[in-house]
């Protein structure tokens, strides 16, 4: 397992979100096997043991969300509900901290986005503090072209998935963020990989294709996270308190495919690792829309309420010689404590 989260008080706050499109929690977990013996389909750590690394050394947690079609899959046309289960209203609720009724997004066609009143997390981070560095990379374009992910981010580079494959373009993805992280200094990553809802499409989230793909992703997020364990023997590095966060969109049918208000479509969740987070913590109901905040919050800037963000910084790890009653940073609340250093000077080039 790779070391990120180190230990200590934190120092300078850095953030790397990493998004799995359409990855089924379940599909992460083992099964318990039954009474007197183990079962031909439990599954090994193995085919995901970065993600299990990950949650086993940091926390994590699952939700519901609160949207989905009653009559199933369906991508066009109105909704009916807040939205459909998709990779649309998905990530622009993950970027920007609220779900489709404020942000506008029901479905892939993006019709009746706000991106203008509810920017992504690093649209409002370097604007809230300009000279942070911020970077996103991603291999599903239109993330990029519809206006989720603003012109204000420092670095946004996209790779066709749809056009040249998702397994191709993830792997260009998790080199150019490798990259960033070994040969620049950025304070805030998004990282999209795609290969798990192609595979999930196509055969459905309880095939050999799937895992294959789960496992691609596994090991592009270790090579990410090398990246950084390794910056913290670089000279002057040794003070960079890094928070990585790792979630998804949607669910899938085990069918394949999604859109719709089962729970299968529904569930998601969210891995959290930084410093001081007590091995196999539990995330209580952690949501798609508390990823915005919390990446906010580890980089130092206080949520604004006039942003209207409906989601809530996750609770920080208690530092070491502090009892949980003390002012170590935000709770459920969402209230920031004030950045450990000043901000960089350089701009992001």
């Amino acid at each position: 397992m790779v070391d990120v989260a180190g230990g200590g008080r934190p120092g300078r706050g850095k953030v790397l979100v990493v998004g799995m499109d359409g990855l089924r929690f379940d599909r992460l977990t083992l099964p318990q096997p039954p009474a007197g013996g183990t079962p031909i389909s439990l599954r090994s750590p193995s085919n995901a043991p970065v993600l299990h690394g990950l949650m086993a050394q940091g926390a994590h947690g699952t939700s519901l969300l609160p949207y989905g079609e009653a009559d199933g899959q369906a991508e066009n046309g109105p909704s009916t509900s807040m939205a459909y289960t998709d990779s649309g209203p998905g990530w622009s609720s993950v970027l920007t901290g609220v779900w489709p009724d404020r942000h506008g997004v029901t479905g892939n066609d993006f019709v009746g986005a706000d991106f203008a009143r509810y920017p992504d997390f690093l649209t409002r981070a370097v604007t809230a503090r300009p000279g942070l560095r911020t970077a996103a990379v991603v291999s599903w374009p239109e993330l990029v072209r519809r206006g989720v992910l603003g012109a204000a981010i420092g670095r946004r580079v996209h790779y066709d998935g749809e056009s040249d494959g998702y397994d191709t373009a993830d792997r260009l993805v998790a080199r150019t963020a490798a990259r960033w992280l070994t040969e620049d200094d950025p304070d805030v990553v998004f990282v999209y990989f795609g290969a798990t809802d192609e595979a999930g499409h196509a055969t459905g989230p309880l095939s050999p294709a799937y895992d294959h793909a789960l496992l691609a992703q596994d090991t592009h997020l270790g090579r990410l996270l090398e990246a950084i364990n390794a910056r913290r023997s670089a000279p002057g590095r040794a003070d960079e308190h890094w928070t990585v966060l790792v979630t998804t969109d949607h669910g899938h049918l085990d069918t394949g495919g999604h859109g719709g208000d089962t729970r299968a479509e529904q569930e998601v969740f969210v891995i959290l690792a930084e410093p001081g987070v007590p091995d196999g913590t539990r995330l209580d109901a952690p949501r798609l829309i508390d990823i915005a905040p919390t990446v906010l919050d580890r980089l130092g800037i206080p949520v604004d309420p006039v942003w209207g963000l409906q989601g809530r910084a996750l609770p920080r790890p208690t530092p070491p010689g502090e009892t949980l009653g003390a002012s170590s940073g935000p709770g459920r609340s969402g209230q920031s404590s004030p950045p450990p250093t000043s901000p960089p000077t350089s701009e992001w080039s």
